[in-house]
């Protein structure tokens, strides 16, 4: 029997696949999974990919999905009938979940994930929770996107003569190719909506910030508090002292300071997450696939 365990994100796709006796079988790699980014068809093409670099071909008994962008019933309809022909027995669900369940194994926690876009989970044993995890429009505090949104935002200002220019400004424009307002309208408007190049100036914004840039430094610094407000707010409603910490942003020091620093004075331990979520979506299949996840090492 063959189990796969998949981490769709909204930057790459991972999946591990494992025989029921415990032999490893491979890894995949793919591109994005979110289907609100990059559509159902590029979503499915990516999560099929992944899987098959993972089993060699073979296609799975079990595959356990964990997507970005399942937020709600709608997403979990489609993506179920997009992806229902892709193992004999197709599981789906949230990827924040299977992050949590891979550092639990399904005890009580909570984990924020803060990469492209940003989400909190939590689990109190029989009962999951969500904060946020309701895409680009309406949430993402904290996230990669959300840190680039306002970047952009202090660039336009800056360009306009509402703000002074700062470093951060410079960097900007080398990045964008933008020179002006009209290029940052027709880049902004006229090229489509372009989320993963908006979350890639968070890099920026922590490069600026580290150089002393005083807007650089206000974002980084807004965008972990608020994140990390709500994480205490579910920590606290889960009844747990520590919080796992996953994603991209989370690489950036100065950032991840200022969220640990606002876990340490709420009595919460910050803890970087140490397994992929791909493992924790493979120990699902397991459990669903009847077989002993203790058979794995790690």
């Amino acid at each position: 029997m063959i189990l796969v365990g998949v981490d769709g994100g909204g930057s790459k796709t991972s999946a591990i696949a494992y025989a029921c006796s415990g032999s490893f079988l491979g890894k995949g790699l793919a591109g994005p999974a979110n289907f609100h980014n990059i559509g159902v068809e590029e979503a499915v093409k990516n999560v099929n990919k992944a899987i098959l670099l993972a089993t060699k071909g073979m296609k799975p008994d079990v595959a356990y999905i964990g997507l970005a962008g399942i937020d709600s019933k709608y997403d979990y309809n489609v993506m179920s009938e997009a992806l229902r022909s892709i193992a004999k027995n197709v599981y789906i669900d949230h990827d924040g979940f299977v992050a949590l369940y891979a550092e639990t194994r399904g005890k009580p926690g909570v984990i924020v994930i803060a990469g492209t876009g940003s989400v909190i989970v939590g689990y109190d044993g029989s009962r999951r929770v969500r904060f946020g995890g309701l895409g680009w429009l309406i949430a993402d505090e904290g996230s990669a996107y959300w840190i680039g949104r306002e970047a952009l935002r202090a660039f336009g200002k800056m360009l306009d003569g509402r703000m002074n220019k700062t470093v951060i400004a410079e960097k900007i424009m080398r990045s964008l190719n933008i020179n002006d307002l009209d290029d940052l309208i027709k880049w902004a408007y006229h090229e489509g909506h372009k989320v993963k190049d908006i979350a890639s100036l968070a890099k920026i914004v922590d490069e600026a910030a580290n150089e002393g840039d005083e807007i650089a430094l206000n974002i980084l610094k807004s965008a972990a508090y608020e994140l990390a407000s709500y994480s205490v707010q579910l920590a606290v409603k889960i009844g747990v002292d520590k919080i796992y910490l996953k994603g991209g942003m989370f690489n950036s020091p100065m950032y991840f300071n200022f969220f640990r620093g606002y876990l340490d004075s709420n009595n919460i331990k910050g803890i970087i997450a140490e397994h992929d979520p791909e493992q924790g979506a493979l120990l699902l299949a397991f459990k669903y696939a009847g077989c002993n996840s203790n058979v794995l090492n790690w």
